[in-house]
This record gives structure tokens, sequence and C-alpha cells, in this order.
């Protein structure tokens, strides 16, 4: 009998030193995912105030630049306005000079100053028109290089982040199958140690637990109805609620992490 225990014993030492050695390897990872995740979302937000400051210099300068188009705009309409005023003022006085032949050196000179005027204002005109289409348009290439960049980073915190939870409910799996063996171990190696959590010792799992999915649930994770029927849930052994939909997109799936209490923790949206 004491050969039967001792044997026993040694299997459940060995057994919860391995789910120790497990455990530690999921909390090592985890906490490197969390680090990684970390330090993604600051490198994101560093590159989001990178960006705000580079488009608020290229709205100064695209407001800048569209003000002097405007500008130019005016200035050529105003001079097409004056040099269609000459042409018809040039035109009048071409008609008087038929008409009172007695005072036809006086129209004509009249007539030729507006046509050399207006000639001027043509000349006028297209140098203005000249200096408007020779404006450079602002430089966007520093917006929409910093846009893409900082697109990249918030997808890999994204995947980051979410592999940080399922990791952190892999370690938190881990941990309890520990503290089962452990409670083990030690009711072989103390039989008379009454354990505080004895009563409910063969009551961890190793997985999460399925839920029911139903409208209220859904509601609370705010998914699209289009995808009710294409969804699954289950209850980690923490409390948290992990919800995939459109699973029919295959690693594109929709995956929502949800607190105990129910409230949002982590949205990925599916991607076809």
């Amino acid at each position: 009998m004491l050969q039967e225990i001792s044997f026993d014993l040694k299997k459940a030492y060995h057994a919860k030193q391995a789910a120790y050695d497990e455990m530690a390897n999921a909390r090592e990872k985890t906490q490197e995912l969390n680090s990684q995740q970390a330090e993604k979302w600051n490198e994101a937000q560093e590159l989001q105030a990178q960006y705000d400051e580079a488009k608020e210099a290229q709205d100064s300068a695209w407001q800048e630049y569209n003000d002097k188009q405007n500008d130019f705009r005016a200035l050529i309409g105003n001079q097409i306005d004056a040099i269609n005023e000459c042409n018809k003022l040039e035109a009048v006085l071409r008609e008087r000079v038929t008409d009172n032949p007695r005072k036809a050196e006086m129209y004509e000179a009249g007539a030729k100053y507006f046509s050399s005027l207006a000639k001027h204002m043509v000349v006028e005109r297209d140098r203005l028109i000249s200096m408007k289409r020779s404006m450079l348009r602002p430089d966007n290439s520093r917006c929409e290089q910093i846009l893409e960049k900082l697109k990249y980073v918030r997808a890999e915190h994204k995947e980051l982040l979410e592999n940080y939870h399922h990791a952190k409910n892999e370690f938190n799996l881990k941990q309890q199958e520990f503290n089962r063996l452990n409670q083990k171990y030690l009711a072989l190696a103390s039989p008379d140690m009454v354990l505080e959590n004895d009563e409910n010792s063969n009551n961890y799992t190793s997985r999460p637990k399925r839920l029911e999915v139903n409208e209220s649930l859904l509601l609370e994770a705010d998914i699209p109805e289009l995808f009710w029927g294409d969804t699954v849930a289950e209850q980690r052994a923490d409390g948290m609620i992990d919800i995939y939909y459109a699973r029919s997109l295959g690693n594109g799936h929709g995956h929502v992490i949800l607190n105990p209490d129910h409230s949002v923790n982590y949205h990925r949206e599916p991607v076809a």
C-alpha cells in the first residue's frame, strides 16, 4: 500500500511539475506578447502624432495654394471683363467713324486707343494665366507615406493584441491545470490536509466552455445581424468570452472578446 502511494505521489509530482513548466512557458509567452503589443501600440501612437502634424501642415499648404488660385482667378476674370469692355468700346467708336465723317479722325483715334489697351490687357491676362498654371501643388507624399506605415503598424498591433489575448487565455488555463494537479499532489503528500478548493478540484477544465449564442449576447458584442447565423461563443475560465463570427471566411473571420461584465474588450472585424 505504501509502495502504491509512493508511486502515485511520484506520478502526481511529475505531472504537476510538467504542468508548472507549461504554465511558466505560457506566462513567458504572454508577457513577451504583451510587451510586443505595447511596443507596437507606442509605435502607432508616435506615427499618429507624426501624421497629425504632417496633415496639419499639408492642409495649411493646400489652403494657401487654393487661396492664391482663387486670387488669380479673380484677377484673370477682371482682365477678361476689361478686355471685353475695350472691345465693345472700340466697336462702338468704329461705327461712329462711318456715321459721322466729320469726327471720323477723333473716333478713329479713340478706337485705336481701346484696341491697343485691349492688347496690353490680353498680355497681362496671359501672364496671370501662366503664373496660375505654374504654381506648384502641395506635396502630399509625406502624409501618404506616414499613413501607409501607420496602417501597417496598426494591423501588426491588432494581430499582436489578438495573439496576446489567446496567450493570456492559454496561460489562465495552464495555471488552473497546474493548481488542480498541485492540489492533487498535496492531497497525496498530506492526506489529512483539507484544501480550500478541494470540493472543486475536479471541476477545472483545460477547455473554454461553449456558450449558447443568443440575440442579447450578439447585440452586446455589436456583431452585424448579417453574421448571426455563423457565430460561436466560448467562455474562458477567467470569465472572458470569445465570440467568433463570419467563420466561413476562414482566417478572415471576425473575433470579439467580451469582459466578464459583457463590455467589449477587443473587436476584430472580418476581412474577406
